[in-house]
């Protein structure tokens, strides 16, 4: 799809169609990023912690849970706590 930039007072912006925020499942609010000369829109997760419970109720059942743990220490845990 091509399409031109148009000003908005001091800024600029494009139009996008209904059909294509739809496909992309873009609802209300984006994230904008920029990836070299690449503008990606994405849509904004509803709630980040959507399913936290459930996946540590996974990862608690999993055989493997020890690995996992040990898999999230990160450098302020092995230099600044204080037990």
């Amino acid at each position: 799809m091509k399409t031109k930039i148009r000003k908005i007072g001091n800024s600029c912006g494009v139009i996008l169609t209904k059909s294509l925020l739809k496909q992309a499942q873009i609802e209300e609010e984006v994230t904008l990023s920029v990836d070299g000369s690449k503008i990606i829109i994405e849509a904004v997760q509803e709630n980040p912690r959507k399913n936290w419970k459930e996946q540590l109720l996974k990862v608690n059942a999993s055989e493997d849970k020890e690995t996992f743990f040990d898999s999230i220490e990160n450098d302020f845990d092995q230099t600044e706590w204080t037990w």
